[in-house]
């Protein structure tokens, strides 16, 4: 596919999918698509969807049939081709497919998000200086539209927040170490124990900063794809 789809070819290794993932599994040439969910996999071996309750999936789903597998996961549409190995209708329906060689993912964000591990200081009040706070975290992922920060508190109060409580992130731009501070609204909120997850959307972003995040977003995927 062309790459200015944002489509790239990756090894097997890179599937990109979760227990429980919605999966969409069409048979070659038949045409139609069945919904169903990924249960498991071994690397490189096999993987474990759960099989379809449709009268005479049997008919369509059998050893050596050829089939396309596509899902969604974190903002990307991942297909690949595959075929089937095994099939069970009982105790438990499963459908096991051949571990694929290859995958292609399809990106649909505006501006890719990529993994990172930045140091980032998080401001909550706003403008109220009396109730303004600030919290050490990382940055674990990071685009031109927003990131995903994670806040540690072992010893200490977690921020009380709701979706779209306004946030201040300061960190240093990579590449450069120049001090950045970006606004932005929380998200996504999660919590586990002492630590709370948060995804962030800015508000606003300078050119400059802009082109900073991008050609990190760009070299980074540029290496994971080469």
């Amino acid at each position: 596919m062309p790459r200015n789809l944002n489509v790239s070819k990756l090894e097997g290794d890179a599937l990109g999918i979760t227990m429980g993932t919605v999966v969409l599994i069409e048979p070659q040439g038949l045409g139609d698509r069945f919904k169903t969910e990924f249960l498991g996999m071994a690397k490189g071996q096999f993987i474990i969807m759960r099989l379809p309750r449709i009268p005479g999936v049997g008919d369509h789903l059998y050893t050596e049939k050829r089939v396309t597998v596509r899902y969604m996961f974190q903002g990307n549409v991942y297909g690949f081709e595959s075929e089937v190995l095994w099939t069970q209708s009982g105790p438990f329906r499963l459908l096991f497919l051949r571990y694929p060689s290859t995958v292609e993912v399809l990106n649909l964000r505006k501006c890719q998000r990529v993994d990172c591990y930045l140091p980032v200081r998080v401001g909550v009040g706003g403008d109220d200086q009396e109730q303004y706070a600030e919290y050490q975290g990382m940055m674990r992922n990071l685009s031109c539209g927003g990131c995903q920060v994670v806040l540690d508190a072992p010893d200490a109060t977690l921020p009380s927040l709701a979706v779209d409580t306004p946030l201040n992130l300061d960190f240093l731009m990579i590449g450069t170490n120049r001090p950045v501070r970006l606004a932005g609204r929380a998200k996504n909120i999660t919590m586990h124990k002492n630590r709370m997850v948060l995804g962030v959307m800015f508000d606003a972003v300078s050119d400059g900063v802009r082109e900073g995040i991008e050609s990190y977003v760009s070299s980074v995927a540029d290496f994971l794809t080469a």
